[in-house]
């Protein structure tokens, strides 16, 4: 046998209740969304408060480096001075005429039978003038050394001009005299030469010469 069921109840009362379940499902849903925004919100207000203190620690960070730049800073200034007074410095020296290296160059050209009785350095104050229109220009040299000695024949004096000649910083090698003589039972020749300072002299063209303060 086969039963049947038969809904004696109205349609309208099977309408309202599946109105009914909709309007909780859509409930439901409802508290279930403002669930997963309330702890949307509450993350967002940790990972805010996480980027407050980020900044806050790289601010205190900033601070502190800002505080030992400007401690440093002094630092820098004096560079700043040191860098000035070089260029200064240079600037200054580097039309200076290096005796101490003049008179090194004679003693290491000076030949072992040769020997000087006076030595008499002079410095040009003006380098260089102007000839008169049409004249050309006449270069004065940055000083003269003139050179006594004593040696023991021609030859030697010759040696002598020959090893001036080739210092860089003279130029104008000449020989005044050169004359025989007796030292005791020695004959010596006695001799008087002179050289020119040319630009090789300055500071500025020599090697190692740079000055510092």
């Amino acid at each position: 046998m086969t039963t049947r069921r038969i809904n004696l109840l109205p349609p309208e009362r099977a309408e309202r209740r599946r109105a009914r379940q909709l309007t909780t499902s859509i409930a439901a849903a409802g508290v279930v969304l403002v669930i997963l925004l309330a702890l949307v919100f509450v993350a967002e207000i940790f990972r805010l408060n996480g980027q407050k203190h980020s900044l806050s620690t790289q601010q205190a960070t900033n601070a502190s480096l800002q505080s030992q730049v400007a401690t440093l800073s002094q630092f820098q200034q004096l560079e700043t001075q040191l860098q000035q007074k070089t260029t200064l410095l240079k600037n200054v020296t580097q039309d200076e005429v290096r005796w101490s290296v003049i008179l090194a160059d004679v003693s290491l050209v000076i030949p072992t039978d040769t020997w000087l009785t006076n030595l008499t350095a002079t410095e040009t104050v003006n380098t260089g003038t102007q000839a008169a229109p049409g004249a050309g220009a006449v270069n004065q040299p940055l000083g003269t050394i003139q050179l006594t000695g004593v040696t023991f024949s021609h030859l030697d004096v010759a040696k002598w001009l020959t090893r001036l000649a080739g210092v860089d910083a003279f130029t104008n090698t000449y020989l005044s005299i050169s004359s025989k003589s007796v030292i005791g039972a020695t004959n010596v020749v006695n001799f008087s030469s002179s050289v020119e300072l040319s630009d090789q002299a300055f500071r500025r063209n020599q090697r190692g010469a740079d000055r510092t303060p």
